[in-house]
């Protein structure tokens, strides 16, 4: 049996990981059966006691370290992505797997430090944005991989909030900065964004074309455009699936070591949301930037 230990109880995605994984979803039944979520922590012990309580779940921690010793795996599924390293680290250092929830941190640096001990340790990690593991999204990858640099254009679009108490624009924007990447590559050179009333719109630039996001508040509609010579592609992204694959991914990696994205794959979505950020508040043209791991 693995042991799951899930920090950041606020989230919605911490109740449906509990149950998922402790047998109490009928439709994943059967699936997880080697899993269980024996301890939950985080910064709101109420949400916490919740959790516990409704997923049958016995340890509460007051700390992320508390839970070493007593779990194979953790989740850490905190709103706020500022909290996402610190938790992570001392599982790391500990050679301890973990899923890490969008966004993978709130900042580059930090971002590239984790990851770049993760790879040091040996340490298999996933997570981020569930959307960039849909049918849709993939289909879309697709056929920019058919076409390459002969693609003329694309456009993405997903929700946005702007003003919440879990980071501001980096709450949600993980979304549709992960599900641009894994469509048309981690190699953006530059973005030039603007900020409206009606959230965000970014020119995401490549080498050989440009991509549009579009980051709208209020509208919890996902959806995204590839265009090429020959026509235009266009699908609606559904999340009824997002848990089944984000959960498939967590144990296959615990079961196996696998990682379903490299480490660069999980720290590049922080380095474009730093530059969308940085370009609309000053109104410039923010190059992305590039790293190694």
């Amino acid at each position: 049996m693995y042991r799951v230990g899930i920090l950041g109880t606020e989230n919605s995605h911490a109740m449906a990981f509990g149950k998922i994984l402790n047998g109490l979803d009928p439709a994943f039944k059967g699936l997880f059966e080697d899993f269980r979520v024996v301890a939950v922590g985080g910064i709101d012990p109420e949400a916490s006691k919740k959790v516990a309580d409704i997923c049958g779940i016995d340890i509460i921690v007051e700390r992320p370290e508390d839970m070493l010793g007593l779990v194979d795996a953790v989740m850490i599924t905190c709103r706020d992505g500022k909290y996402h390293a610190p938790y992570a680290l001392p599982f790391i250092k500990g050679g301890i797997p973990a899923f890490i929830d969008k966004p993978f941190t709130s900042d580059p640096e930090q971002a590239l430090s984790l990851a770049k001990m993760a790879k040091e340790q040996g340490v298999p990690l996933v997570g981020g944005s569930s959307v960039k593991l849909t049918d849709a999204v993939l289909a879309l990858k697709a056929v920019v991989d058919e076409h390459g640099s002969a693609l003329v254009s694309g456009d993405m679009t997903a929700p946005v909030s702007m003003n919440n108490d879990y980071g501001n624009f980096w709450f949600y924007a993980s979304h549709l900065a992960e599900c641009c990447l894994t469509v048309f590559g981690n190699n953006p050179e530059w973005v030039w964004a603007n900020r409206t009333a009606k959230g965000v719109t970014a020119v995401v630039h490549y080498p050989h074309f440009d991509v549009t996001n579009h980051f709208i508040e209020g509208v919890y509609d996902y959806a995204g455009t590839v265009i090429t010579p020959r026509g235009t592609h266009y699908k609606t992204i559904s999340l009824d699936d997002i848990y089944a694959k984000e959960c498939a991914c967590f144990a296959d990696m615990v079961r196996n070591g696998a990682m379903s994205h490299t480490y660069e794959e999980l720290v590049a979505p922080v380095y474009l949301m730093a530059a969308i950020e940085k370009s609309f508040e000053t109104g410039e043209k923010v190059p992305v930037g590039t790293f190694s791991i």
